[in-house]
């Protein structure tokens, strides 16, 4: 019993930081058309979202979704998974969750605005200009290698914050179903990040809470929504 009050985070994980890193290097050069998609279909969503329509949201619902169910196969069943055999659950969840994302934004919306408290669409725009755009950035600036940085549509974390963001957009009975998966791959990013001693490793877990908080606060009794046309 003594032994394993020894042992770290780290001692669970099959590789270290380096490895990790040069995992997105090889991913990237394997699958440069489709991060080049990714960036391009994230920059559609900045635009697109500026003014959140029904449409729109459910439009970047199914692309999202297409996003989780290619992240499922290329990254974590064809990348991760030789580095670590539980990434074959995790690509198991993600195209549950992808299924999830194409099927909502199928699906008819209500009209009005986007469900949630009065600041959410900032919030959630928030959100989307972290993950495109900021997350890169961040790793840039943390010394990542600029051929491995996470970029949205085709790496977890990034992609995970952009659905946080969307999510606040669905309306509520969609939307807790919808943040099952991204929760728990962000706690489980948050300690593989912890482990290997990445500064990132709090951003997704924050991330996670900042979504709940901003899905359950209330404005009061000032009035939150206004007609948002298809």
């Amino acid at each position: 019993m003594a032994d394993w009050l020894t042992y770290t985070l780290s001692d669970f994980l099959p590789f270290s930081r380096p490895t990790y890193l040069r995992l997105f290097e090889i991913f990237n050069a394997r699958f440069w058309p489709a991060v080049v998609l990714g960036l391009a279909l994230g920059l559609w969503m900045l635009w697109s979202l500026r003014r959140p329509t029904a449409t729109r949201v459910r439009l970047s619902s199914a692309l999202l979704g297409a996003c989780w169910l290619w992240i499922a196969w290329a990254f974590l069943s064809k990348s991760y998974a030789p580095l670590i055999w539980a990434a074959n659950y995790a690509a198991v969840a993600f195209a549950v969750q992808g299924s999830l994302l194409l099927a909502a934004g199928i699906a008819r919306l209500r009209r009005g605005s986007p469900e949630g408290s009065a600041p959410t669409p900032r919030f959630a725009y928030g959100m989307l200009v972290l993950a495109v755009l900021l997350m890169p950035i961040l790793g840039f600036l943390l010394h990542r290698p600029w051929t491995g940085l996470e970029h949205f549509g085709t790496a977890p974390d990034p992609t995970v914050l952009a659905t946080l963001g969307l999510l606040a957009l669905i309306a509520p009975h969609r939307r807790h179903l919808l943040m099952i998966v991204p929760a728990a791959w962000s706690l489980i990013s948050g300690l593989t990040l912890l482990a290997l001693g990445d500064p990132l490793w709090p951003l997704l877990p924050t991330a996670v809470i900042a979504s709940i908080t901003a899905s359950f606060w209330q404005p009061g009794e000032r009035t939150r929504r206004s007609q948002m046309e298809r």
